[in-house]
């Protein structure tokens, strides 16, 4: 190869050029050629990728001039924005539902009755009658050798019968299920008394008081209450009761609803016209009242939140009802 290089003729460079001109000629020709067989389109495409391709190395050759002073461009960095450390929220906690022994007992069945009013001279309560507070057993009912537990009413009724002072009548609501012995209660000190148990519903005896209550079928306001829970020892058996009471679903009667008084051997069927649910201090003048216009009876039962501390529903659920003419 060295002795090929050395004998090349001096007309070797001038060839060359020659070759690298007919070259770029057939490169035009066939280019000319390519051109003329494309469509519009693709030569104005064509155009501008060329286009494109020279105004980039201007632009390269631009930014890369200059003198010694300094880059044509300059290019501010951007700071990172500084990121200041702040405590972090706390976070408002979840209540969550936490189990705890069931109630030592219900809640008073009758809501407070700020009535202010004098009961006539045959008792000398210093007070507008006012619903008992709960009772609280010395413990919490537990299973107890020999003495069986119960979770339903009609498993109850079945093994001890019904409290033995509710012989009054009978409190039909067929829509609930309900079918209760119905005992009484005179009223005549400040407290209005619960229920005997889980099973009976109460008529409130309030004749000694001016303006409150009423008999069944009297033209008054006949009150009854009955538990909505019971968590205690049955008083008149050796038996312990842990379930819903007598008027546990009262708070699903709507207006038109029947529910049937079985007393002095007739059945009275009297109709919902509206239910309330009131806070268990305020002031039930309107609900004891006797002053209704039809005969009338009221229905009331606990509701809202147990307070473990206090053994009490904060609520009271009231159902009235209006007879319905025969």
């Amino acid at each position: 190869r060295l002795r090929a290089a050395a004998t090349r003729n001096p007309g070797d460079g001038m060839d060359t050029r020659s070759d690298i001109i007919e070259r770029m000629r057939r490169v035009l020709e066939h280019a000319g050629e390519w051109w003329a067989r494309q469509s519009t389109t693709a030569r104005w495409s064509a155009m501008g990728v060329v286009l494109g391709v020279l105004l980039g190395v201007v632009i390269a050759f631009a930014l890369a001039g200059g003198d010694d002073e300094g880059p044509a461009v300059v290019v501010t960095p951007v700071l990172p924005t500084p990121v200041v450390a702040t405590a972090a929220p706390t976070a408002t906690a979840t209540p969550t539902t936490t189990a705890t022994a069931p109630p030592t007992a219900t809640a008073t069945a009758a809501p407070t009755a700020d009535a202010g009013s004098t009961p006539t001279p045959t008792a000398t309560p210093t007070a507008t009658p006012t619903p008992t507070a709960t009772a609280t057993p010395t413990e919490t009912p537990t299973a107890v050798p020999g003495i069986p537990t119960y979770g339903t009413l009609e498993a109850l009724r079945g093994a001890v019968g019904e409290a033995p002072d509710a012989t009054l009548g009978r409190i039909r609501i067929p829509v609930l299920g309900v079918d209760a012995a119905v005992g009484q209660r005179l009223v005549s000190g400040s407290r209005m008394q619960n229920p005997t148990g889980p099973s009976d519903v109460v008529w409130y005896d309030l004749s000694l008081w001016d303006g409150l209550g009423g008999a069944p079928g009297g033209g008054g306001n006949a009150v009854f209450s009955g538990h909505v829970d019971y968590f205690l020892q049955i008083p008149w058996a050796e038996a312990i009761y842990r379930g819903n009471g007598v008027f546990r679903h009262l708070s699903l009667l709507a207006p038109g609803d029947v529910i049937e008084v079985e007393i002095g051997g007739q059945t009275l069927r009297y109709s919902v016209v509206w239910q309330r649910q009131i806070a268990a201090d305020s002031n039930s003048r309107e609900i004891l009242s006797s002053d209704v216009g039809v005969d009338s009876i009221t229905l009331i039962t606990c509701g809202g939140e147990f307070d473990v501390a206090s053994k009490t529903y904060d609520e009271r659920v009231i159902i009235r009802a209006e007879r319905i003419p025969t």
